[in-house]
């Protein structure tokens, strides 16, 4: 991430992969979704509220990024799977929940969702 306007994502050597500057958007926060464990039966749900954001001067955006160089415990089956988000006047509601899963029930083991950091910020700000 660089500059308040505007983002750059640059892979692990610093070399650049993508710059979308020219689009006019300004990054507000971001925040990192640890690991998420999930055993047994149905339902299961993970919910998180991030308040007080000042979603103003554009049209609000998020969007998520792997964490890198994360390790399972052993036994555990990682899912990428990005959670539903919703954009309020002033917060972001991130939630996981079991219609989003997309393996089995039979794994062998434990279900992990998360390692994921959510970006938000404005469009045209």
């Amino acid at each position: 991430m660089n500059g308040q306007y505007g983002w750059q994502i640059f892979d692990p050597n610093g070399k650049m992969v993508a710059d979308h500057t020219v689009i006019m958007s300004r990054w507000l926060g971001s925040y990192d979704i640890g690991i998420i464990q999930w055993w047994g039966k149905p339902p299961h749900s993970w919910s998180h509220r991030i308040d007080n954001i000042p979603f103003n001067g554009g049209t609000p955006y998020c969007y998520t990024v792997p964490i890198p160089g994360y390790v399972l415990p052993d036994g555990w089956v990682y899912c990428y799977s990005p959670p539903d988000i919703y954009c309020g006047p002033n917060y972001i509601d991130i939630s996981y929940n079991d219609a989003i899963r997309s393996y089995p029930d039979d794994l062998g083991g434990g279900l992990a969702l998360g390692l994921l950091t959510v970006h938000w910020g404005v469009y045209n700000a």
